[in-house]
């Protein structure tokens, strides 16, 4: 019986493509430029010769041999939904770029799973850490993130946060306040005159956000929504389902139900539909967030569209970054674009 061929080693590969092992470990794990360190030319010599001889990096050695995984745990609430679904993917493909993998966690947007899971964490020896799950106004909840945060720190992984946060660790976030201000005005301008909100729970910081800028809006128009009119929900389509109920005695003095994301949006269009009001004829419904198979199914819905893939990459370049002195204060803030009756708002 004839004995298995040894597996081939990295100095096998740097042999066969002409170069130093260093050379070959940059190019195929990655140096301080990712996947672009090194000349196109080297790149694919020793790419070629990495699959000639069938050797392929182990991460679990990789690892080892530093001490931390070129990995990146990224958490958020729900995988099922289309923002976080949406930033996963962003976060995915610039991995990719850089060499390393991506490790999603949920917390099921449960508090205390959140807190046992940044605690796991510490055993895991991630290259960083991404915090994309809802903020809050909690000041316990947060203080007990910060110092599970602080932790994972101290033990060597970079930590970025996505969404405003007073964590204090380098963040990316987006300006949902101006940017639900400009669709209300928009609105107002465009002549609806009669609204109601619906947001997510009044505890995160992204429905509050949202729910003020567009509250600024209208007020800048003359126009003011009683309290009783802006309904806090989960945010999902069963949320904006069920604040549909809460508006109900009401909906026949309504020009507008101003959903603040997309998803709610979904579910306010549904249960109005059973109710026989028709979207917009009768009662204009709107979103946040830009999920872009509703505006194939409803030609001039307004909304707002917020860069939810570039946060991932944003958050991954600001956490590899971490090494070349960035403040920790560092804050990247992305744009977001009104669009009303299907056309994206240019601000004056």
């Amino acid at each position: 019986m004839s004995k298995s061929a040894k597996p081939a080693t990295l100095a096998d590969v740097a042999r066969l493509a002409g170069v130093s092992v260093p050379a070959a470990s940059r190019a195929l794990n990655g140096g301080v430029r990712g996947k672009q360190s090194g000349s196109p030319e080297l790149r694919s010599r020793v790419e070629e010769a990495a699959r000639a001889l069938g050797y392929s990096v182990s991460p679990a050695a990789q690892a080892i041999k530093g001490g931390r995984a070129r990995t990146v745990a990224f958490i958020v609430g729900d995988i099922d939904d289309f923002g976080s679904a949406t930033m996963i993917a962003g976060i995915m493909h610039a991995a990719e770029e850089q060499g390393v993998s991506v490790a999603v966690r949920t917390t099921r947007d449960d508090s205390a799973r959140e807190i046992d899971l940044l605690a796991q964490l510490r055993g895991e020896r991630h290259l960083a850490v991404v915090m994309a799950t809802s903020r809050t106004t909690d000041a316990t909840r947060e203080a007990a993130v910060k110092d599970q945060l602080k932790v994972l720190s101290d033990h060597g992984a970079r930590i970025v946060v996505i969404g405003d946060n007073d964590l204090g660790f380098p963040t990316v976030t987006v300006d949902n306040r101006h940017a639900a201000r400009l669709l209300a005005e928009g609105l107002a301008d465009a002549g609806k005159r009669r609204f109601a909100m619906v947001s997510g729970p009044d505890i995160e910081v992204t429905a509050l956000e949202r729910v003020g800028g567009f509250a600024e809006g209208l007020a800048a128009r003359g126009i003011a929504v009683e309290e009783r009119d802006i309904v806090h929900t989960e945010f999902s389509r069963d949320g904006g389902y069920r604040a549909v109920e809460q508006l109900r005695d009401r909906l026949g003095e309504l020009d507008v139900i101003a959903a603040m994301s997309d998803a709610m949006a979904v579910g306010v269009i549904a249960r109005l539909r059973e109710l026989g009001i028709s979207t917009p004829a009768d009662i204009e419904v709107t979103g946040f967030d830009h999920v872009p198979m509703l505006g194939d199914v409803l030609p001039g819905f307004s909304t707002v569209e917020v860069p939810l893939e570039h946060f991932g990459g944003a958050a991954l370049a600001l956490a590899l970054a971490l090494d070349n002195g960035v403040d920790p204060a560092e804050t990247i803030a992305l744009s977001a674009t009104p669009i009303l009756h299907g056309t994206p708002l240019v601000p004056a």
